[in-house]
């Protein structure tokens, strides 16, 4: 095993998180929000289908919401028009999902964890509206509140391999990388081409001082997600653990 303490130093590599579309939700006369002092619901199973009422305007806000978000790649335009369909249906989940979406396109992450909390209120059961209040949270570096929101979504669901790296990446925060790891090797198996994981497992090997096998997870990384956010970082690591390896 090689011994490399300087490049134990490395920074973790962050992936950008990326999110499904959430479950629509039920209507009910009055939103949690406005409730004083609401507390964080706690997880329940995913309530049973509702057909919720159309309303044109809503679902005109949406479908130009979605139109700039995905198919314009304009989030800061598409903001709006998600507020706008929430502030008509205040209990329409997938508005608050879309609009947290937004936000942490635009890196605006107290403004996301917002938006996936009142997601989570109108909907207790979407795993995904907690997975993405964790991950604002981890942008703010609030790991404990982070933590309790990414255990309730495992909670839920507890093979999403998003929600594994999540809460994986707020006890690397909290200095925990030995309890890390298991979520990180769940992440892996949950979904062999999550290039995310690998980077982090990278870092944990280098914390092991194991270089051999953080390089590795590093080439795999950049193998799985050439051009994504985190290829620079990882060709420049790669280049280091190879120098200090005597690799060509």
């Amino acid at each position: 095993m090689q011994n490399t303490p300087s490049l134990a130093l490395i920074l973790l590599l962050l992936l950008a998180p990326s999110f499904l579309l959430a479950q629509e939700s039920s209507s009910q006369s009055t939103h949690p929000a406005q409730a004083a002092d609401a507390p964080r619901p706690t997880p329940s199973p995913t309530p049973e289908p509702h057909k919720r009422r159309s309303v044109p305007e809503v679902e005109d806000a949406m479908s130009r919401g979605e139109d700039l978000l995905f198919k314009k790649h304009d989030a800061r335009a598409s903001v709006d028009e998600f507020k706008r369909a929430a502030k008509l249906d205040p209990w329409y989940g997938k508005a608050y999902m879309l609009l947290g979406l937004a936000r942490m396109q635009l890196q605006q992450w107290s403004d996301a964890q917002w938006a996936f909390e009142e997601a989570a209120k109108v909907e207790p059961g979407n795993a995904k509206a907690y997975l993405g209040a964790g991950s604002a949270l981890n942008e703010q570096k609030n790991y404990a509140e982070a933590q309790k929101a990414l255990q309730y979504s495992l909670e839920i669901r507890p093979d999403s391999p998003e929600a594994h790296y999540e809460i994986a990446r707020t006890l690397w925060g909290l200095g925990k990388w030995q309890a890390a790891e298991p979520h990180v090797r769940r992440a892996i198996e949950l979904n062999k081409d999550y290039a995310g994981p690998h980077a982090l497992m990278g870092n944990i090997y280098l914390q092991r001082e194991d270089a051999e096998a953080a390089l590795a997870e590093f080439e795999e990384c950049l193998r799985l997600d050439p051009e994504g956010s985190l290829a620079p970082s990882a060709k420049e690591i790669i280049a280091q653990l190879k120098q200090a390896l005597g690799k060509q």
